[in-house]
């Protein structure tokens, strides 16, 4: 049975963000919440966020993986690391060797079999499967078979991003891992029945 896993829109700050993740919170046991910081917000500025959000999500038993920031993953005690696809400063190779092990390591790979598995030979705990393009129709499609096949063929557990609800029933039919839907789910999660 596929399992919940949100992501936050783009945040600056926490304060408008925080009745709604826990108004969710109280009603949806997702696996695991991407906390995903505004570019270019400093330092500081994202110890805060997480300092808010950690314990809201952490005392829950979610897992809280931050994108992008290993060295902030690991420095604001957060339980991993999710990679997106315009990530370039280091290798995934490189960013688990900066983790270390007790830490998970997600990747997005697009809708690339090769990606998937090279992301997987490289140290990831999970791949995740999204289109470069959420409103294409066709690279959906193709996400959706390779995550359905991803599935069946190998162990390393795969999340799959839709875009809309029908995309996520379609995913949890094909029992994907995780399911990722899109931001807009946070403005009505009833939509999604998931």
């Amino acid at each position: 049975m596929s399992e919940l896993y949100l992501v936050t829109p783009a945040l600056l700050h926490a304060d408008a963000f925080l009745p709604v993740l826990e108004q969710r919170l109280a009603h949806h046991q997702p696996a695991a919440l991407l906390l995903r910081l505004a570019g270019g917000v400093a330092p500081d500025a994202a110890m805060a966020v997480i300092g808010v959000i950690r314990p809201l999500v952490q005392d829950k038993g979610i897992a809280l993986m931050l994108e992008d920031a290993p060295e902030l993953a690991v420095q604001s005690g957060c339980d991993g690391v999710h990679l997106s696809r315009s990530y370039v400063a280091a290798s995934v190779r490189d960013v688990r060797r900066q983790i270390g092990d007790e830490l998970q390591l997600g990747v997005t790979v697009g809708s690339g079999r090769d990606d998937a598995m090279r992301a997987g030979e490289e140290g990831a705990d999970y791949v995740c499967f999204a289109p470069d393009a959420p409103d294409g129709a066709e690279e959906t499609q193709a996400v959706l078979a390779l995550a359905q096949w991803w599935c069946m063929m190998m162990e390393l557990p795969a999340v799959a991003f839709a875009a809309t609800p029908e995309q996520a029933t379609a995913l949890v039919g094909c029992d994907v891992d995780f399911v990722m839907p899109a931001t807009s789910w946070w403005d009505d999660p009833a939509q999604w029945a998931l």
